[in-house]
């Protein structure tokens, strides 16, 4: 296959992929982080885990393109950089001798010193920073808590006809650097020889979005949502020359989610988003409160400006807003404390605490829904668009939001490919089938690329592929 660079945007660049491969297996969003650890126990950070599902799944298309050429696309947010983490304890006794020859394999030379004293005390607490060599040792252990995922994407590999294509999205930000491209690589490379294979099939990595034999447009998404956009170049400079520029959205993640989910496991998953901080008020207030006041100051500090800016330009238009409930709030429950009868009676303080609760949580929910603080719930709005920039296109699949989607009109199709981790529906209106292990199936050999089929569900409890059944909601 041959690939080439197109400019979509100033920042935005897409290739073109010209392929003999007669099917595509396109999968998104697995999010995959640490996995065990060597006690045997998953950290809450993590949201993979469907290891065997995702085995079980490639073997079955291995068999079934047995005899046929097939590319597998993994469409973004693949390895979830942003949630692996260490703890305090695990910085202070890493192998770094171990570190060290990982990075030697890529050809990245650096002392004990040098690996120890490349990190700062904020790193100690709020994890790594995007440096090559530490997203490099994120990555093995990444491989080491899920070591049936990479065998079962070497078996891929090491069958005939078959390749692997990889976009980046706004987790994994870190396939920019070519050394961690490479690490990717070398580690299959390992785990093939240890298992007496060998991979025949290229390895492909996308920085933006691609075009396959111009019919079929591929792109994560992630550009579209305000929130997890990158503002301007790939990388940083100066003092800061070596790390990655991040979304505001990639800051939430390490400097609010992550403290969120290792004390309460999941939560990010919850739909819809706006739920989150209502639940984690209700049920853990005191974290909810340390989330609010601590690790949001932390992340003022530490954020992009560049990034804040982008998505906070309008707030102080809306600041009388924001502040008045809460100013009144405050007022009311200092007022109920001074009237506080001398036996102690704290009843109406305890009304006066859940009504507080109540208007913050509103609050900020309606703060988050209008400066666009968390992914949109659709991407299809694009479509038309790139539709018309690029006329011979009969496909566009996307993923980013986690919702699975389809949209067909005048012989094209829209699709989201869903994601593989579980999804928490907190309202009754969303109360419908599992919606995850979703995966789009296309054929180039057909006259027609899709069907009304071509978004599925594996069901692995079946051991086989079903039709996924979508609402539709207004």
């Amino acid at each position: 296959m041959t690939l080439q660079n197109n400019s979509l945007t100033d920042l935005h660049q897409v290739e073109t992929l010209n392929t003999t491969a007669a099917h595509l297996l396109i999968i998104s969003d697995l999010h995959i982080a640490r996995g065990k650890e060597p006690s045997g126990m998953i950290t809450g950070t993590e949201n993979f885990f469907a290891d065997d599902a995702l085995q079980r799944w490639i073997q079955f298309h291995l068999h079934k393109y047995q005899e046929e050429s097939a590319l597998l696309v993994i469409n973004g947010d693949f390895i979830d950089f942003l949630r692996v983490i260490f703890t305090e304890t695990e910085v202070l006794h890493f192998d770094y001798v171990e570190w060290q020859k990982i990075l030697q394999k890529v050809q990245i030379h650096k002392t004990i010193e040098e690996l120890k004293n490349s990190f700062t005390e904020d790193e100690k607490v709020y994890g790594f920073k995007t440096d090559d060599f530490k997203s490099i040792w994120k990555l093995e252990k990444v491989f080491a808590g899920h070591e049936k995922v990479f065998l079962a994407l070497v078996e891929w590999l090491s069958c005939p006809n078959k390749e692997l294509l990889i976009l980046k999205g706004n987790h994994d930000l870190e396939w920019h650097w070519e050394k961690v491209q490479a690490y990717f690589s070398v580690k299959l490379n390992e785990i093939a020889l240890q298992h007496n294979k060998r991979i025949i099939g290229k390895i492909s990595f996308i920085q933006d979005s691609i075009i396959i034999n111009e019919k079929l447009y591929i792109e994560h998404g992630h550009r579209y949502d305000k929130f997890s956009h990158v503002v301007g170049t790939p990388t940083l400079d100066g003092k800061l020359s070596g790390q990655l520029r991040l979304p505001l959205g990639s800051f939430v993640n390490r400097y609010l989610l992550n403290r969120i989910e290792i004390a309460y496991p999941f939560l990010d998953n919850i739909r819809p988003t706006s739920n989150i901080l209502a639940i984690l008020l209700k049920e853990r207030f005191p974290l909810a409160i340390e989330i609010l006041t601590k690790r949001v100051l932390a992340l003022l500090k530490f954020v992009d400006k560049k990034a804040f800016s982008y998505v906070f330009g309008q707030a102080l238009t809306f600041i009388g807003i924001i502040m008045i409930p809460v100013v009144l709030t405050i007022f009311l429950m200092y007022k109920d404390i001074t009237n506080i009868n001398l036996k102690g009676d704290w009843s109406n303080l305890s009304f006066l605490k859940n009504l507080g609760t109540l208007v913050i949580s509103y609050i900020i929910g309606q703060f988050v829904g209008v400066f666009n603080l968390k992914e949109p719930d659709d991407l299809s709005q694009e479509a038309p668009n790139i539709f018309k920039k690029y006329p011979n296109l009969e496909v566009i699949t996307m993923g980013h939001t986690h919702n699975p989607m389809q949209i067909f009109q005048d012989n094209k199709a829209f699709f989201n490919s869903g994601t593989w981790i579980p999804i928490v529906e907190h309202t009754v209106g969303n109360l419908k089938e599992d919606k995850t292990y979703n995966y789009l199936e296309l054929n180039f050999l057909e006259k027609e690329l899709f069907t009304k089929d071509s978004l599925k569900r594996w069901n692995d409890d079946a051991l086989r592929p079903e039709s996924l059944y979508l609402t539709l909601k207004n």
